[in-house]
């Protein structure tokens, strides 16, 4: 089955339409892959942190005019159908106090089989650095702009990704020990994951994280999704009305390996069940 390009063909995509409310989506072992809390944060919390994007416009459009190649694998732009005019720009970039120098893979699937033979996975002896973002002074002010919104995410996790949560933070306390960081001083880091994009009015094609690990959850903070990324394509297709801004929030396996950290567990239903009927 590992060499079947379109798993489809013997596992068809459910049908569940849409869904607004809360939820939860468990494999046959009963272990979580989606965690789905729409509506956690007001409608004018999220408005608030999306003005917060504003001055981060112009570096948005640098990247994507300088992106070529690599920044049209990850989607391609999408123009409101109002007037045409964005007023948070477009494009996206990665922020991240710990990562190796190549960029974080994320390929379409049906691509990714071919596309991993022909590169090197990031070696224990490599080096880790601080993403070049990081020197940008607009960027190091919406971090601290962001901060207690990550602070409030970080506490979510702690509560339905415990071993995921502990993880990230022993990561952050990790990396004083390996990253190299070059001036200005290191930024504080707000978040228990160790990357942050930035995705600007990007439609994205249907992929796999495939820097992850299975039991490392992403999380998209303004629809409030935790997702096992590397189990279950996703996908950003074209929306009709409005911008959209999404803070796409990662953990990188290889990093988590070089700081000498195991993966965590999988938060299975029967223990969140336990913790909360304790409670």
């Amino acid at each position: 089955m590992r060499n079947v390009t379109d798993k489809t063909k013997y596992f068809p995509y459910p049908q569940w339409g849409y869904i607004s409310d809360p939820a939860t989506f468990l494999d046959v072992h009963g272990r979580v892959l989606v965690w789905y809390l729409p509506g956690i944060m007001p409608l004018a919390r999220v408005e608030c942190l999306n003005e917060i994007h504003l001055p981060l416009k112009d570096s948005l459009v640098k990247c994507s005019k300088a992106g070529g190649q690599s920044q049209r694998r990850f989607g391609h732009r999408h123009v409101p159908e109002e007037d045409g005019n964005e007023k948070f720009g477009h494009g996206r970039f990665m922020n991240s106090p710990a990562t190796f120098q190549q960029a974080h893979n994320v390929i379409p699937h049906v691509l990714w089989e071919h596309f991993w033979r022909l590169i090197d996975p990031q070696r224990l002896e490599d080096k880790v650095y601080e993403s070049s973002s990081l020197k940008k002074q607009v960027v190091r002010q919406w971090l601290k702009d962001i901060s207690y919104a990550e602070e409030f995410w970080n506490t979510i996790a702690d509560i339905v990704l415990p071993d995921l949560a502990q993880v990230g933070r022993d990561a952050i306390s990790a990396k004083a020990d390996w990253v190299i960081t070059q001036p200005p001083c290191p930024i504080r880091w707000p978040s228990i994951y160790l990357g942050i994009d930035v995705i600007v009015n990007q439609e994205t094609p249907p992929h796999l994280d495939q820097a992850s690990a299975p039991s490392l959850l992403n999380l998209v903070p303004g629809t409030m999704v935790f997702l096992a990324g590397k189990l279950l394509t996703h996908s950003v297709p074209k929306w009709e009305k409005g911008e959209r801004i999404a803070l796409a929030h990662y953990m990188k396996d290889a990093v988590h390996n070089r700081f000498g950290l195991a993966r965590p567990a999988f938060t299975q239903q029967k223990h969140l069940l336990g913790k909360f009927l304790q409670t």
